[in-house]
């Protein structure tokens, strides 16, 4: 399945998440190894970023999979520290020789810099004028931020990556994002990872109502919630090491959520999230360094 961005550029979906795969800021054989495992049962999007230290890991499984370039859709994110119009440009560089690829096929703006919005987003706008992505857009961006990113853009994001499933659904960012066609990607669609400490007991894919509409399709809870993304349009990215759950995460076309199952879902809502909020990540993330 595809979505079509607001550039005419389509992104394979569901997407697969690489934070944190065999650990965090992990970059080995055992890293590429998964990634190509996840492009050889089907996966076509893959998600990465400059701070999960894994880019040359999903540029390694690129080629072991043999699957062409052009086939595949590859995302990687600027961090916090690498904002800024030179910054930006220069932050790019190292990705693209780490991933040791031509060109990205989607760049983002990984968190929010308030007082950065406005130069970062002109760097970007200078590599999707280069070629050298196919796509640019933001993660973590708040109505406020977008405000102040369009005031003086030229190219629309193409896409908002926000934490969103049934218990944080984030309906203001999505009624925003919607209104200036900016796509929504989903992260932790199936709650946090356990590297985050939160028990699997609080997490969505074990909510009582995900099970039973599971049972009722005889599917996995996360491919459920999964379905439920996809059918509000957005394009989750989920993240899992093992081959028989990241086969079921893709295996989604089999089964339809009827009106009121995506109803009684949406319901679920908490309106509190597993991940840092934007206010407070914008400084603990200055403290965090990208690795080479």
């Amino acid at each position: 399945m595809e979505v079509l961005l607001n550039n005419g550029v389509t992104m394979p979906t569901p997407g697969f998440g690489t934070g944190a795969i065999r650990g965090w800021q992990a970059d080995n054989q055992a890293v590429a190894e998964v990634i190509t495992e996840a492009i050889q049962l089907g996966y076509r999007h893959l998600d990465t970023a400059s701070i999960y230290g894994n880019e040359r890991s999903v540029g390694r499984a690129i080629k072991l999979a043999e699957v062409p370039r052009d086939q595949l859709f590859v995302v990687t994110k600027a961090w916090n520290t690498e904002h800024g119009y030179d910054r930006i440009l220069h932050a790019f560089d190292n990705s693209q020789r780490r991933l040791d690829l031509e060109y990205v096929d989607l760049y983002l703006l990984h968190w929010p810099v308030p007082t950065l919005i406005q130069e970062s987003w002109r760097a970007m706008e200078r590599l999707l004028t280069e070629q050298r992505v196919r796509a640019i857009g933001v993660s973590n961006y708040r109505i406020g931020d977008l405000r102040c990113l369009l005031e003086r853009a030229e190219v629309v994001p193409a896409c908002n990556q926000i934490e969103l499933h049934p218990y944080f659904t984030q309906p203001d960012i999505r009624a925003f994002c919607a209104g200036q066609g900016v796509h929504i990607v989903s992260y932790s669609p199936l709650g946090t990872g356990s590297w985050s400490g939160v028990p699997n007991e609080l997490k969505p894919v074990t909510d009582p109502l995900v099970i039973q509409v599971a049972k009722r399709h005889k599917v996995a809870p996360a491919q459920v919630i999964l379905r439920w993304n996809l059918q509000h349009g957005w394009v989750p990215i989920p993240k899992s090491e093992h081959p028989e759950r990241m086969a079921q995460n893709l295996d989604l076309d089999g089964f339809t959520l009827s009106d009121t199952e995506l109803s009684m879902l949406d319901e679920l809502e908490t309106g509190t999230g597993f991940n840092m909020d934007p206010e407070r990540a914008i400084e603990a993330n200055m403290t965090m360094s990208v690795p080479d």
